[in-house]
């Protein structure tokens, strides 16, 4: 059997081991503590008081930095006031400056369109009939490469009315013009300033000669231009629906030579006034 006695416990002390008696380990508590916690207790109490002074060092800083910067700002502000007059004076004596001599260059710009037009008005009140019948529709024979587009009504039943329209060979020649096209004729017939394509009945007119399908759209020029200015664009779209629509063919080939008769010129007319007074008239 294990003998109970007294445990040594401090120097000086018995601790009783017995059952039911105190923890022998009781007396190693502060040792304990001291060994877990090695920090004095007012550690944290200090360092809570220190973050706290830090914190409030720092808003007195932020406050200086800011009373500075206002101070700065005062002082620049009331400078500017004090000194305005100046520097005011001086710039609206630039813009007085820079305006004027926009006015200037503007009034000099006024005058010589001025005169140009006053040129131009008696130089065209100066011409006589001969010179502008210099200046009409003539058109001299020319010839050249370039393509001949081909508009024919459908034939047989179909979709449509199958004819071609007045407005397809004018489509057609206005697209070919555009495209750079030295001369242009539809069916023989030399298309010029005055020249007018239009429908009268069932016929179309060219310069007042009716033409009939297949219409034959010739035009001198770089082939290659004028037939891309059929397929894009405007043109090209107006020329698929009116296919779609009307059922009439366009076909297009290059010719290497292509001769256009002349267009006779425009007689200009002139009217004159009537006398006042007619000779059986009373005076």
């Amino acid at each position: 059997m294990r003998q109970s006695g007294p445990v040594l416990g401090e120097p000086g002390e018995a601790v009783d081991a017995r059952p039911g008696s105190a923890d022998p380990a009781a007396s190693m508590s502060l040792l304990t503590s001291l060994l877990a916690n090695p920090l004095d207790a007012g550690y944290e109490h200090y360092r809570g008081g220190l973050g706290s002074r830090r914190v409030r060092a720092a808003g007195k800083a932020g406050v200086l930095l800011v009373a500075i910067a206002l101070g700065f700002g005062s002082v620049v502000a009331i400078s500017s006031l004090r000194h305005p007059a100046g520097d005011v004076k001086a710039d609206l004596r630039t813009q007085a400056s820079s305006r004027s001599r926009e006015v200037a260059d503007l009034r000099d710009e006024v005058q010589s369109l001025g005169s140009q037009i006053e040129r131009f008005t008696h130089a065209g009140s100066a011409q006589d009939g001969d010179g502008v019948q210099d200046m009409s529709l003539a058109a001299s024979p020319v010839s050249g490469p370039g393509i001949v587009v081909t508009l024919s009504d459908r034939s047989g039943p179909g979709k449509g009315s199958g004819a071609v329209r007045d407005q397809d060979l004018a489509m057609v020649v206005n697209a070919m013009w555009s495209a750079g096209a030295d001369a242009v004729s539809v069916n023989g017939q030399r298309i010029g300033p005055d020249t007018f394509v239009r429908k009268a009945g069932s016929a179309i007119l060219v310069n007042v000669t009716p033409v009939s399908s297949p219409y034959e759209v010739a035009a001198i020029g770089d082939a290659n231009a004028l037939s891309i200015a059929l397929v894009r664009g405007a043109t090209g779209d107006y020329l698929s629906a009116a296919q779609s629509v009307t059922g009439m063919t366009v076909s297009t080939k290059s010719v290497d030579t292509l001769s256009m008769a002349g267009l006779s010129p425009a007689i200009a007319q002139y009217a004159t006034p009537l006398s006042t007074h007619s000779e059986g008239d009373p005076q």
